[in-house]
């Protein structure tokens, strides 16, 4: 007697399998101690793993000739043992990908199942070795580790090995007749790298003349700075002397206004030369220079260049 139950089984479902394996086997009502050698025998092999086997056993010790105790404690147990049972669904295909349900499937030497319809089979767990035939194809031999309490596990059984796809060869390419007067093929023209302008953008001379001319505008500027500090120190030795200094701070003032002038005079004779000098350089610059370069010679008493041009 083969009665399925799922891992969602209600104690009314598990009552109506009981009763149609009751009625089944009315002629062989089991005893009572057929219903304890039953409870016995289930708790061994629950403790070796093979729940199918316990689950059969609890189905014969739920029966209603059995005590009243001991058939609610088997249909307890029964549930218990029906949750924990794995269960899998083999799907098998021939080498062009259809479904085949002529499939005997044997588990560790013992059939399971002697057709595939879709439907989940139960597997004790461990490691467990599945043999797959059918007609006209070489057996599979599968080795699976089947865990506790994992349903409806699915597997893919293929036979035959799928068909080699065809390779198509592509004709062979025409080539052209080949002559004594064809003229040779073009050689790839030589991309010439872009030339890396050598010359400077400015001369040696421009460049002395933008150094006298920086020369020239420090010099405007010190002159300047002088020159208002000559003012500033004038104006602070009139408002004490009149004609003479009767103080030695008036004598100081007109002495600082003197000193400042003077600098003011001279950094404003240097930057009008570096100003000129500059300008001058520029303006009269070669596009090339050859020989040895200007030198420039900056002192109090003005700007010297040497060079050739």
């Amino acid at each position: 007697m083969n009665c399925r139950l799922s891992a969602l089984s209600t104690a009314a479902t598990l009552g109506a399998c009981v009763g149609m394996w009751s009625g089944l086997a009315r002629a062989a009502d089991p005893t009572t101690s057929d219903c304890l050698a039953a409870a016995e025998a289930s708790l061994k092999s629950g403790n070796e793993h093979h729940l199918r086997t316990e689950r059969e056993q609890l189905l014969v010790c739920a029966a209603s000739s059995c005590p009243p105790d001991i058939v609610k404690e088997c249909i307890r147990r029964v549930e218990e043992v029906n949750v924990a049972i794995p269960t899998i669904i083999f799907e098998a295909k021939d080498a062009a990908g259809n479904d085949l349900s002529a499939v005997k499937v044997t588990l560790d030497g013992e059939v399971l199942a002697e057709k595939l319809d879709g439907t989940a089979l139960s597997i004790d767990p461990g490691e467990h070795t599945f043999l797959f035939e059918t007609a006209g194809q070489p057996p599979i031999t599968k080795h699976y580790v089947i865990h506790e309490a994992q349903k409806d596990r699915h597997e893919a059984i293929a036979f035959g090995t799928p068909p080699v796809p065809a390779i198509v060869t592509p004709p062979p390419a025409v080539t052209a007749p080949t002559s004594s007067t064809a003229a040779p093929a073009p050689a790839l023209a030589a991309v010439a790298p872009s030339p890396v302008e050598s010359n400077r953008a400015l001369g040696t001379q421009k460049i002395v003349a933008i150094v006298a001319g920086s020369v020239g505008v420090v010099g405007v500027i010190g002159g300047t700075i002088f020159g208002l500090v000559a003012m500033s120190r004038k104006n602070d030795a009139q408002k004490v002397c009149s004609g003479q200094c009767p103080t030695q701070a008036g004598v100081n003032d007109w002495n600082d206004a003197k000193d400042a002038g003077n600098a003011s005079t001279a950094f404003y004779i240097i930057g009008g030369l570096g100003l000129a000098g500059g300008a001058a350089l520029w303006f009269t610059a070669p596009s090339s220079n050859h020989g040895p370069g200007p030198q420039v010679g900056v002192g109090p008493g003005g700007i010297q260049l040497k060079g050739t041009w």
